[in-house]
């Protein structure tokens, strides 16, 4: 049975017009700079941190900010998560700024690219196998409504992709989340996973330590040699 795949080229008849949308922050989509002097905003690691969603204990294979760890003590809190985080994200844009082909980008343009870079590790190519486009050309041309249209249009992690156009095109960062609301968040998912006993026996003295180093309270029916123990350790 032969296979299918959609159409992987931007061309007249399905490039989308952002004309007709409502442009959030015009300087930051237009106003050009140099390559070299650009890094990302902080609103461009606020989009990446809070849909990443940040967790104190290991799973799988990564823990805190989605990092990929063997760690097995103590836990990540939100803060030593985010260092982790960050530290990864800037050796990556590093990286992005050696490949990149234009001197100057504007602000949107830098952070939309980068953004892609940063999660899939390349942005000549945006897609699945089914359907994947090559946008480089794209890019070297400035063609920008085609490179949205292209990350619009993709199968592949769509919401992600979909928020990196808006940004492009519009400027348009979404609902800014602080660190303390995503921590939070994060410590109510720790709660209910934890009383629900969704965790391993690493997982849940994990989430003992991080729960009570970030709030000084102990989770539900701990024993107390656990919670005299954790007392101590972080008096």
């Amino acid at each position: 049975m032969p296979s299918f795949k959609l159409k992987a080229v931007v061309d007249s008849s399905n490039l989308i017009d952002y004309g007709l949308f409502t442009v959030i922050d015009s300087s930051a989509v237009n106003t050009l700079i140099d390559l070299k002097t650009l890094e990302a905003s902080d609103k461009l690691i606020n989009i990446k941190i809070r849909n990443t969603k940040w967790l104190g204990y290991a799973k799988g294979s990564v823990i805190g900010y989605k990092t990929t760890t063997q760690l097995t003590g103590d836990g990540l809190t939100e803060a030593a998560a985010y260092t982790l985080w960050i530290e990864k994200f800037k050796d990556k844009e590093r990286a992005f700024k050696r490949q990149f082909p234009l001197e100057q980008l504007s602000q949107a343009q830098y952070d939309a690219m980068l953004g892609l870079y940063i999660d899939t590790g390349t942005f000549h190519k945006v897609g699945s196998d089914s359907r994947q486009f090559d946008i480089l050309e794209y890019i070297q041309d400035r063609k920008w409504e085609y490179v949205a249209t292209a990350l619009t249009l993709n199968t592949l992690n769509r919401r992600d992709r979909q928020s990196e156009a808006k940004l492009l095109m519009l400027g348009d960062y979404g609902m800014y989340k602080d660190r303390s609301y995503i921590k939070e968040e994060g410590l109510q998912t720790m709660l209910k996973e934890y009383v629900s006993s969704q965790l391993n026996d690493i997982q849940k003295k994990q989430a003992e330590y991080v729960y009570y180093a970030e709030t000084k309270r102990f989770l539900p029916n701990m024993i107390e040699s656990r919670k005299r123990i954790l007392a101590n350790l972080l008096s």
